[in-house]
């Protein structure tokens, strides 16, 4: 604390701005109670405030010197009689008035260098975006990473970039296009891993709803790091065009090739579906477009579904959907009903 000028300053000098800062970073740090006011303490003993003589007094010593006799100063000052005492006595007030300063001007050289020189160690403020249902959103981070967040995801990051690493933390689904800086490395803290590049992009999908966390990496280099305690193996390296695949639940995983164009379509508003079945589809339409679907009935045969929808309405979707099962829906507001009609 002593060793920080902002702190010292307010110390020696107080305001209004200084000491709301000071007491809410005193409130907000309860476990270095005793710590700050020992700092206080210290500091207030080396502050010997500014000792100098009244105006009135200094008016008394000034008329003194003029009026004096000059062939009697000599005795006068050093030799006693009332006017050597008077003297006396305002030189002594004097020299523990200089003595004092002194001293106090010798404790700050060799205590204060450090505090001046020392500095301010600031906290930035974490910055969290929330996209709820049906909303994506495009972020530039404080170093121009650029971070696509899709629906029903959100991202924690500072408001500015410190220390020896850049640190997110993700849950849901993101694509990272970050930018390279030379020893700083960009951290993504997502459930169940922590992502390390120096420069690269790539996809992360992981919910805290879902048991499985997917990493694809589109260009760059990118390192895995596997926090499961279950696991032999703690980090892998992708390489571009790698997927890796972790069963949070199991504690397993796995790393495969993987389709860019599909995995990323998100971002440009292509919904994709490959054989995705009946909870995964309906799922993704609530997601995707911010609804609550409820069903009513089941299909008789089995679901398997494959489509694209390029920036399509959930409604068109629907209409589709008809020509391949026999459905009958309905949309109000946020809230759809789909029927099966066998």
């Amino acid at each position: 604390m002593i060793s920080d000028e902002e702190f010292v300053r307010w110390v020696l000098d107080p305001s209004p701005e200084t000491t709301f800062f000071w007491e809410n970073w005193r409130k907000n740090h309860a476990k270095n109670q005793q710590e700050f006011e020992r700092a206080v303490e210290f500091i207030q003993r080396l502050d010997f405030g500014n000792q100098r003589l009244s105006e009135s007094e200094c008016d008394e010593l000034l008329l003194a010197i003029l009026n004096v006799d000059p062939s009697r100063q000599n005795s006068a000052v050093f030799f006693g009689g009332n006017l050597g005492n008077w003297f006396a006595k305002q030189w002594v007030r004097v020299a523990a008035i200089l003595l004092l300063s002194f001293m106090g001007a010798f404790i700050a050289n060799q205590f204060l260098p450090t505090v001046i020189e020392s500095p301010t160690v600031q906290v930035p403020t974490m910055i969290s975006v929330d996209n709820p249902k049906g909303q994506k959103s495009l972020l530039k981070l404080p170093d121009g990473t650029m971070v696509h967040l899709s629906h029903a995801s959100s991202l924690v990051f500072p408001e500015y970039f410190s220390g020896d690493a850049r640190r997110v933390e993700l849950i849901g689904e993101a694509f990272f296009d970050v930018v390279h800086i030379d020893s700083i490395p960009f951290m993504v803290v997502a459930e169940g891993v922590e992502l390390e590049v120096l420069g690269t992009s790539f996809n992360v999908n992981a919910s805290a709803h879902e048991f499985n966390t997917r990493v694809s990496l589109v260009t760059g280099s990118l390192r895995v790091n596997l926090l499961d305690t279950r696991l032999e193996s703690k980090n892998h390296l992708l390489v571009p065009g790698e997927e890796l695949s972790l069963d949070r639940k199991s504690g397993t995983y796995s790393v495969g090739s993987f389709n860019v164009d599909a995995t990323i379509a998100w971002k440009e508003g292509v919904l994709l579906f490959k054989d995705a079945g009946m909870s995964e589809f309906f799922d993704e339409l609530e997601k995707w477009y911010g609804v609550n679907i409820q069903l009513f009935g089941s299909p008789q045969k089995e679901w398997q579904m494959n489509g694209r929808y390029d920036n399509e309405k959930l409604e068109d979707i629907l209409l589709g959907l008809q020509f391949v099962y026999p459905i009958e829906y309905q949309i109000k507001g946020n809230n759809v009903t789909i029927k099966f009609t066998y």
